[in-house]
């Protein structure tokens, strides 16, 4: 989800890199998987857009846009935008909703947006000493749900445009290659360990 934040003073700042009592399960999960590829995460980080940014896209009252789990990988250079959809007890995720530019998937569904708040996702992640200069932006999607009639079609979208869709197979994927791994504090390993295997 690409929520708003319309409080706080921590704008730039890096805090710990997990939620406190509000971290959603989910993306905490999604979080440990990519740890394990390698990623840094830090979840419900906030892209600060200027009141000039703002207006040249037109939406002057926009609050501070917040990513679900911002990834780094330094061996790459690569900076992970990554948005999460559990759904798991709705119909799923739908691909008539990304052609909604005000919709639950901004980054996606409104080209001039996403690419103000990428050019500003990339000065923060810099200026803070995230990232080294000029790094490469992924955008991906983890569902732990898409409709069935939604899933080639959303594929092909993702396809086309150059993102990363991650469906339920890659999480359980994920899930069953870490089974083996040694034991750590964290929700995809505990979930790894506690599942079957055949």
């Amino acid at each position: 989800t690409l929520r708003i934040d319309t409080g706080g003073t921590n704008d730039v700042d890096v805090p710990d890199s997990r939620k406190g009592d509000g971290m959603n399960a989910f993306e905490e999960l999604v979080a440990g998987l990519l740890r394990r590829e390698g990623y840094w995460t830090h979840q419900s980080y906030k892209v600060v857009l200027s009141k000039q940014d703002k207006v040249s896209i037109g939406k002057p009252s926009l609050p501070r846009i917040e990513i679900d789990i911002l990834g780094y990988k330094a061996s790459s250079n690569t900076l992970l935008w990554v948005e999460c959809k559990s759904y798991l007890d709705s119909s799923g995720v739908s691909l008539s909703n990304f052609d909604a530019e005000n919709g639950r998937y901004k980054v996606f569904a409104n080209k001039e947006l996403r690419s103000v708040a990428t050019k500003q996702l990339i000065s923060q992640a810099t200026k803070s000493g995230l990232a080294r200069g000029h790094p490469k932006v992924e955008y991906w999607l983890v569902a732990g749900h898409i409709a069935r009639e939604s899933r080639l079609g959303l594929q092909k979208r993702f396809d086309s445009e150059g993102w990363k869709l991650r469906t339920d197979e890659w999480i359980a994927s994920q899930l069953k290659a870490m089974a083996d791994d040694a034991y750590e504090d964290d929700i995809a390993t505990i979930v790894a360990k506690l599942s079957p295997t055949e």
